[in-house]
């Protein structure tokens, strides 16, 4: 029996605790149908264990043992996960606990289960447990579920999230079966540790014996397909350069555990390692939902020999397009139909970065095996980092939303639509913010990513915001405008406390501050607000201050990054992307505002911008953000605060917060590390 057919049973099954099938009930505008729910549950047993993905041994973060388990659920169920954080004390987390992220769920009506630390809950400490318990009633399709509280996505906390539509509900699409392709990249150090170092001063005048100094990770060691890698596929340079491209040589199926000579590191032994084999059968049709979990890397995926249709971009359906590679960004996913129409064999899988994406990532390299095909490596040669074009806008400008879903009398029933709308054609907006992206530093040396000259921190205080806002909804207003008196914040803790003063940057018509901050960016707004958001992706400039202008630091930084952004409690319109700078009376004619593909994740691209549109009708306090997890840890984030007033009141079993709470934009010394960490035997 395929796993297609396994499914289609369980839903056959899962209909007996339904009141009515899909298409036998009403729904009201922007909702599915209401079912009477069957409850799918899990238990997060998260521990640390050593595992070795890519031959490397090193500690990860498992769940009941296995690494990136994947969670499947019924639209219309309630999903119920019990997360039991079972971490040692001494494992070196960026946060006093863990939270669980739903990414690319809307949250409708339970958001205090978004599950980003600090902002809908407090983490779950080390030795406690907590429960998330919410009906799902997302538009099925593919997602990913990962911790969000610290750097503990980066340690492997993260696996697929797969919605399957309720019995009665039209197919996306026809296919056979389907596989899952999860994709990430591994670094060999933990995560933690790698972004302590991003704390320490960037300008060499603020430097000490004590401070230590900036240290970028690098590009990753590997990656990984679905858990599977091997660390001597590329030549990377010492260091993680990432202006030279690897040389990358594939010659192994596996290596067995033991002594090996072909291990690329001096190891008495090692636990061996495989490739990933997705075996297909000839004359089949697959569904492959492509996620991209990663902390860095753009990827462009392809299947040798084989063009792959488009049919899905971050759950929602898409006019089918045909691509021969696909270009999969952080937080996003693509499903496609592939058709396994050549000779039976052994074919390359190819995730590779490109040089307009990350230069000087390794490659990672699976197998397509056709079944009865002898289990040795394809016979072609596999494709080198930096050896296929990125996708040029044409192509990312034709993905674009299906007839169907245009129009009232054709969308397909139990669409989840924005509130109050009966299409998914883009509402008029009512609002426009322009966000500017740059590299700043602050008083305390440190560089930082910024939005609109703010870069935006987390833990300012050891209480969720949104159970801030909720209780006082004048508090956003008034200290925002209480902080755009001052031009500065001295950033020198490591730690914050309850009576910690937020510093908040209110995106309301007002000036952004002219000298870089460390503080929250905010944009208040009303249900029922149209937002579009301009986002200008400029040069890294560092502020050019009296201490930095005269040929100092900065002056000649021209680096530029793509950025890969992903907006919580809603999904939006992407309207447009160009390259250069962004005006609204020569570029607003060549925006999509008839049939834009509607997504939870974007690319801003180099010396770019992009153009999103997305309809406020979900109070609460939401976060909009790089999913490059060093850039958000850096600052690259803002919120949206959506009248969190009238969002349900918190659930009485939320964790408790600590009392003192770790703050991401503190120094974090080595001497700090090694007193807080040191004894568990990480490197500082």
């Amino acid at each position: 029996m395929t796993l297609n057919s396994i499914r289609v049973l369980l839903q056959i099954i899962y209909a007996s605790s339904f009141a009515s099938v899909y298409s036998a009930v009403t729904a009201p505008l922007g909702q599915p149908a209401p079912l009477a729910p069957a409850t799918t549950s899990y238990v997060f047993n998260i521990t640390v264990a050593q595992r070795a993905p890519d031959c490397f041994a090193k500690g990860v973060l498992v769940v009941n043992g296995e690494m990136n388990p994947p969670v499947e659920v019924v639209q219309g169920n309630t999903l119920e996960v019990v997360v039991y954080n079972n971490i040692p004390e001494d494992w070196p987390l960026m946060s006093e606990g863990i939270t669980i992220h739903w990414h690319g769920f809307d949250m409708k009506g339970v958001q205090w289960y978004d599950g980003v630390g600090y902002l809908t809950q407090c983490p779950i400490p080390s030795g406690a447990n907590f429960t998330y318990r919410f009906q799902v009633m997302e538009e099925p399709g593919t997602y990913f579920w990962h911790g969000h509280a610290g750097m503990e996505k980066v340690d492997s906390l993260f696996g697929p999230l797969i919605v399957l539509p309720p019995p009665g509900a039209p197919a996306i699409a026809q296919y056979d079966d389907e596989r899952t392709l999860l994709l990430t990249d591994n670094y060999h150090g933990e995560a933690t540790l790698l972004a302590a170092a991003l704390n320490r001063p960037f300008d060499p005048d603020k430097i000490t014996n004590t401070s230590g100094s900036f240290n970028w990770v690098g590009v990753p060691q590997s990656i990984l397909l679905n858990g599977h890698g091997f660390y001597g596929d590329c030549a990377l340079l010492d260091g993680g350069n990432f202006l030279v491209d690897p040389k990358c040589n594939v010659t192994r199926q596996w290596v067995p555990p033991g002594r090996s000579s072909v291990l690329p590191y001096n190891a008495p032994s090692n636990p061996g390692c495989s490739r990933y084999n997705m075996t297909v059968e000839a004359g089949k049709t697959y569904r492959i939902r492509m996620i991209n979990a990663g902390s860095l890397v753009f990827y462009t995926v392809c299947f040798a020999g084989h063009n792959v249709t488009i049919v899905a971009a971050d759950s929602f359906p898409v006019t089918p397009l045909s691509v021969s590679c696909v270009d999969i960004n952080l937080g996003q996913r693509y499903d496609v139909l592939l058709e396994a129409n050549q000779p039976a064999g052994n074919y390359w899988i190819n995730v590779l970065a490109t040089n307009t994406t990350r230069m000087g990532a390794p490659g990672g390299y699976g197998v397509l095996r056709y079944a009865g095909a002898n289990e040795t490596l394809p016979a072609d040669p596999i494709m080198q980092p930096d050896s296929v074009p990125m996708w040029g806008l044409e192509t990312f400008e034709a993905i674009t939303l299906p007839e169907a879903f245009l129009n009232a009398s054709t969308i397909p029933q139990g669409t989840v639509l924005p509130v109050n709308e009966t299409t998914l054609v883009p509402p008029n907006r009512t609002h426009i913010l322009h966000v500017t992206f740059s590299t700043v530093l602050l008083p305390s040396g440190q560089i930082r990513w910024a939005m609109n000259n703010v870069a935006t921190y987390g833990t300012p205080s050891c209480t969720p915001t949104l159970a801030q806002l909720q209780a006082d909804p004048g508090f956003l207003a008034r200290e925002a405008l209480q902080s755009k008196q001052g031009n500065s914040t001295n950033v020198d803790m490591v730690q914050s406390g309850d009576a910690e003063r937020v510093t908040m940057y209110l995106d309301d018509g007002s000036p952004t501050p002219s000298y870089p901050v460390a503080g929250q960016e905010y944009m208040q707004l009303k249900l029922g607000d149209v937002v579009e958001v301009v986002l200008q992706n400029n040069a890294a400039w560092l502020n050019e201050d009296a201490d930095y202008s005269d040929g100092g630091l900065g002056c000649n930084r021209t680096l530029r990054e793509e950025h890969p952004f992903h907006m919580h409690g809603h999904h939006f319109w992407v309207l447009g992307h160009g390259i250069g700078v962004y005006n609204e009376t020569a570029n607003r004619t060549s925006l999509n505002v008839v049939n834009p593909p509607y997504r939870d994740s974007f690319t801003i691209f180099k010396n770019g911008w992009s153009v999103i549109r997305f309809k406020a009708d979900n109070p609460g306090v939401w976060m909009m953000h790089c999913h490059v997890d060093w850039h958000m840890f850096m600052g690259q984030k803002m919120y949206f605060s959506v009248e969190p007033e009238t969002a349900p009141q918190p659930p009485s079993d939320l964790p408790q917060c600590p009392s003192d709470c770790l703050y991401n934009f503190g120094p974090f010394t080595p001497d700090y590390v090694e007193d807080k960490w040191g004894d568990s035997g990480y490197a500082a």
